[in-house]
């Protein structure tokens, strides 16, 4: 006579919950080979050990239940079980991209918040950068709502665009109004993801070569005392520069009154 293991048993049997059981049972994946009617006990067959191990190496291979159960219920056609692994093998693979994407970012707000660390909050020193490619917008007026909207329209637009949430936001001042007016203008807003698309239009190129730079942890209502200090470097040293400053934002975090801090640094490019 066959035996049959109770849902306890067959759940010690497998390394799986009670429960687990319970749940493809609801689900027409794994059903008791036989229930009892008097008691509604559940018992299961050796049959059902080939079908649980099915189960749990689909599981393991990423399946959802809707799946294994195609899996199973074509379980003698090798063609229909190749294009399931293969459809789950390019989710695997975007999903490695996205994860890839992912390290790459916390890498590199790793090594920036290290920088800052290494070479101190509200110093000047020479940084040499790599040519770098952000997306322009021609919107200004920071500190206003109308900016704020603009912004929040801009980074729902990038998020949608390149799926993904990490980018830095930078803005450009005016290097003359600092000089000429001492006075902190806000003349375009950028945002740098981590891939930009060749094909978008709004590209702005931030050449290659050596940035004096500073890094500061502070609220972003209150920047421009940075400036400063690096306008007084560029003086006493008697430094050449070009171009505008960028003030491009790292990291920004609030506690739970809403009191808001950013790592940011400034930098402007100095003459060759």
């Amino acid at each position: 006579m066959e035996k049959h293991f109770s849902i306890g048993e067959m759940a010690k049997l497998h390394n799986v919950s009670i429960e687990t059981l319970r749940h493809y049972d609801r689900y027409n994946l794994l059903n008791p080979d036989y229930i009892n009617e008097k008691t509604g006990y559940r018992y299961y067959s050796v049959k059902s050990f080939i079908k649980i191990d099915i189960i749990k190496k689909c599981k393991a291979i990423g399946l959802s239940l809707d799946e294994i159960k195609e899996v199973m219920k074509d379980y003698s056609s090798l063609e229909s079980i190749l294009k399931t692994l293969e459809n789950q093998k390019d989710i695997v693979n975007k999903k490695l991209d996205e994860l890839n994407n992912i390290k790459n970012s916390i890498e590199s707000l790793e090594n920036d918040i290290k920088d800052s660390f290494k070479l101190g909050l509200n110093k000047v020193f020479t940084k040499y950068n790599k040519e770098r490619k952000l997306i322009k917008y021609d919107y200004s007026g920071r500190y206003t709502q109308e900016f704020e909207i603009n912004l929040r329209k801009t980074l729902v637009e990038v998020e949608k665009a390149y799926n993904n949430f990490n980018y830095q936001i930078v803005f450009a001042t005016s290097y003359n109004d600092l000089i000429d007016e001492d006075k902190l203008t806000y003349i375009k807003t950028m945002i740098k993801p981590d891939n930009i698309l060749d094909s978008d239009k709004r590209i702005i190129i931030l050449p290659k070569g050596n940035y004096l730079t500073l890094y500061f942890d502070d609220t972003f209502y209150d920047t421009k005392k940075y400036y400063d200090i690096v306008i007084a470097y560029i003086k006493d040293n008697n430094i050449k520069v070009k171009g505008d400053f960028h003030e491009m934002y790292i990291m920004t975090r609030a506690n739970n009154i809403g009191e808001i801090k950013s790592l940011a640094q400034v930098e402007i490019l100095i003459e060759d």
